[in-house]
């Protein structure tokens, strides 16, 4: 696996190719990641919550549905600006934001200091930062300059470090996690990443999953949103049989369906997603299985948010529009500041 360092990070116009081919590379050197005013001691938190937005955010969403059946707390991804009323002094509250200067992360961040949480932040500077080191917050500082979304190797990493220092992520989970990165295969992502982009490429996309996989197929969908300007829909079983299921009476062959697809899925929602295909493929619709390799939940999650990133990224390159750009988003940003 190249180093990260050879993937031109440091390019100050981003190339999104190279960043995800770095990907793997981006997760390695992150494992080495250090704490900065890291906790003595630590209390038994009754929860966590995690803040963050978009490419910022998406870490928080993975960690907790990784976590979800495990943990012995309640954890929840916050993208909002505001705080879930049961987080209180008893909770540890963690603020991610590349840029450090995210309206609403700030905004839930105030509001969980003000409660008295124990505080903690992942970022690359600007004010949540200085917020920071003011409080005297454990953080983990990632280097900045590039596409939020380009960075969820050391932005999820780094969670992970942070949650293990506060005793949440366990020993076996971070095991698991540096295992996950050192078994992931380059070729072989952008391999499927590109055939999945050859099979969805001109359809009206849907992505399902079990439901411990919601927040990855999000990854994909904000991927597509924001690298391929492309919208997609996603939803996780077994919900999705109890309502959207009934919609695919207009669904045509216009559409496609990838099922991501793992050992650890529930062997009712395997059925499900059996008889589910069925159903779309009746109605004309593609199907696309996608099933992650690696061998175990945590191998197989890292592998699939890169097939992901490689997917958006020939998509955007096959259509000829640029995978960097954001302009609705900027707009956005810029009309709001004079607001």
């Amino acid at each position: 696996m190249p180093t990260f360092d050879s993937m031109n990070e440091a390019n100050s116009q981003p190339n999104m190719r190279l960043l995800i081919a770095g990907l793997g590379a981006q997760m390695e050197a992150a494992l080495n990641v250090s704490v900065e005013r890291p906790p003595s001691s630590v209390p038994a938190f009754r929860g966590v919550a995690i803040l963050g937005m978009g490419g910022s955010g998406i870490g928080g969403a993975v960690m907790s549905d990784m976590l979800r059946a495990t943990l012995g707390v309640p954890m929840v991804a916050v993208s909002d600006q505001v705080l879930p009323g049961w987080v209180d002094s008893s909770c540890l509250v963690v603020a991610s934001s590349y840029s450090g200067n995210t309206e609403e992360t700030l905004a839930a961040a105030a509001e969980a200091v003000a409660r008295g949480c124990t505080m903690a932040a992942v970022t690359s500077g600007g004010e949540l930062s200085r917020r920071s080191l003011e409080g005297g917050w454990p953080q983990v500082t990632m280097p900045g300059g590039h596409p939020p979304r380009s960075q969820f190797g050391r932005s999820f990493v780094g969670l992970a470090a942070m949650l293990r220092a506060h005793q949440v992520l366990s020993e076996a989970d971070w095991q698991g996690l540096v295992e996950g990165v050192r078994s992931l295969d380059a070729e072989s992502a952008e391999e499927r990443g590109t055939s999945l982009a050859e099979g969805v490429e001109g359809k009206r996309i849907h992505l399902y999953g079990d439901t411990f996989m919601g927040a990855l197929l999000t990854r994909w969908r904000q991927q597509l949103n924001e690298n391929s300007k492309l919208l997609a829909n996603v939803e996780v079983f077994p919900e999705m049989n109890h309502n959207e299921l009934v919609g695919w009476e207009s669904g045509d062959e216009h559409c496609v369906a990838v099922f991501v697809r793992t050992p650890d899925d529930h062997p009712r929602t395997q059925l499900r997603m059996d008889i589910t295909a069925e159903v779309f493929v009746d109605q004309g619709a593609d199907v696309i299985v996608m099933e992650p390799d690696g061998p175990h939940r945590w191998a197989r999650l890292l592998d699939a948010v890169w097939v992901g990133d490689w997917m958006s990224l020939v998509l955007a390159e096959r259509a000829d529009v640029d995978p960097v750009d954001i302009r609705f988003i900027d707009h956005l940003k810029d009309t709001l500041a004079q607001h």
